[in-house]
C-alpha cells in the first residue's frame, strides 16, 4: 500500500472506495553460537535480535480514495513496531491530490522510499530485517511532489520534518528529498537532514519466470551527537553512533528463486562497512524459505553475521566475531 517517491502509479477508480488490508505475523528466534539469555545482549550485541517466541506486528492499512484525491492510513501494533518505529502506532497516514495525470501531491507521514524493504513482515520476502532498513532513515514527515516526466520516467522531490521526527519540528530545521526511477525497477534517491545525508541506488533484474535479482546501494553519513538521525538507543540493542560510527555504506543483494507458486526461496547478502575509526565490516548472508497455505505464509530462515571486529558474544560469554541465529516466522495476510 505504501505510495513510495520513485515507485508510483497515477490514477484511481473513479468511484471513490474504502479498502481494508493488513497482516499480523508472529516469531521464534534463537542464536545459535552465543547464548540466549540476557547476558547476550549488550555492547557487543548491536546487531543481534530478540531471541524465544514473540508477537511480531498487528498491522491495518485503511485506504479511501477515487480519481482525484484520496488517504492512507497504516496503523501497526508489536514488538516490530517498537524496534523500528520507536513505539508509534502510525507507520503512515497521509492524503494524496492527483492534480493532473502527471503531477501527484501527497502530505503526512511516509515510510522512506530507500532500499526494498518495509516495516511490515508481509511486504518483505526476508522476515529480519537487514543492517541498512535498522540503521538508515525510515519513515518521513512531510509534503511530496511526484511527477510522471514520460517514457517509463518517474521523479519526486519533497519538503519535510529532519528524518525520523514523527510529532512536530523542535529543530527549525528541514530536510529536502528527491528521487528518480526508470520502468520502476532502477531508481536514485537522496535524503538532506540537517547534518546528515543519505544516498541509495537500486536496480533489479529478471533471469527467467522464476528467478529475479534485486541489488541496492546504500550510504549513510550522519554525526555521533547529530539527533536528526533518529538513531536512538533502545531496551534491546544499541545505535551505531553507540560504537563511535559517523554512518556506513551498505551493499545489498537479493535474488530469489520460485520453485512453485507456494514455495520459494531467496538469499539476502549484505556488506555493511561503518565510518568508524577500527574501519568496521559486517557480512551477512541470510537464507529464507517461504512456503504458503492459502494466506498463511511459514518462513524459516538462517542468518549470520561475521564482522572483522568482536561485535558479538559466544557461548562462553565472551567477546566474539561470529553471531548466527534462526528464525521461524509465521505471517497472515488479510
Amino acid at each position: 500500500m505504501s505510495l513510495a517517491i520513485v515507485s508510483f502509479t497515477f490514477g484511481q477508480d473513479e468511484e471513490p472506495k474504502f479498502k481494508v488490508s493488513g497482516s499480523v505475523d508472529a516469531y521464534f528466534n534463537a542464536n545459535l553460537t552465543s547464548q540466549n539469555d540476557e547476558d547476550a545482549f549488550d555492547d557487543y550485541s548491536v546487531f543481534n535480535d530478540d531471541t524465544g517466541f514473540s508477537s511480531g506486528l498487528a498491522n491495518v492499512t485503511l485506504s479511501y480514495g477515487g480519481e482525484k484525491v484520496g488517504f492512507i492510513a497504516d496503523l501497526g501494533y508489536g514488538p516490530r513496531m517498537d524496534t523500528y518505529n520507536s513505539g508509534n502506532a502510525v507507520n503512515e497516514a497521509f492524503m494524496y491530490w492527483n492534480v493532473s495525470d502527471k503531477v501527484m501531491l501527497m502530505m503526512g507521514r511516509f515510510n522512506n522510499w530507500m532500499g526494498y524493504e518495509s516495516l511490515s513482515a508481509a511486504n518483505n520476502f526476508h522476515y529480519t530485517m537487514s543492517h541498512q532498513f535498522t540503521y538508515s532513515t525510515r519513515n518521513l514527515d512531510g509534503i511530496i511532489a511526484r511527477f510522471d516526466l514520460g517514457s517509463d520516467l518517474r521523479a519526486g522531490v519533497g519538503v519535510m520534518n529532519p528524518a525520523e521526527y514523527s510529532t512536530g519540528n523542535t529543530t527549525g530545521d528541514f530536510s529536502i528529498g528527491a528521487g528518480i526511477t526508470y520502468k520502476g525497477k532502477t531508481g536514485f534517491s537522496v535524503l538532506s537532514s540537517q547534518s546528515a545525508s543519505y544516498y541509495d541506488f537500486k536496480t533489479a533484474f529478471k533471469i527467467n519466470e522464476n528467478f529475479n535479482v534485486k541489488l541496492n546501494a546504500h550510504k549513510a553519513d550522519f554525526g555521533v551527537d547529530d539527533a536528526s538521525t533518529g538513531q536512538q538507543w533502545t531496551d534491546s540493542q544499541v545505535a551505531l553512533v553507540g560504537l563511535g560510527a559517523e554512518g556506513f555504506t551498505s551493499f545489498t543483494a537479493y535474488p530469489q528463486l520460485k520453485i512453485y507458486d507456494t514455495l520459494s526461496w531467496g538469499l539476502r547478502l549484505e556488506y555493511m562497512m561503518l565510518d568508524d575509526e577500527a574501519d568496521t565490516t559486517v557480512f551477512t548472508p541470510t537464507i529464507t524459505v517461504r512456503y504458503s497455505v492459502g494466506d498463511l505464509t511459514i518462513i524459516p530462515e538462517l542468518r549470520v553475521d561475521r564482522a572483522n571486529e568482536d561485535l558479538f558474544r559466544n557461548y562462553r560469554n565472551n567477546p566474539d566475531n561470529f553471531n548466527a541465529a534462526f528464525t521461524l516466522a509465521a505471517v497472515y495476510t488479510f
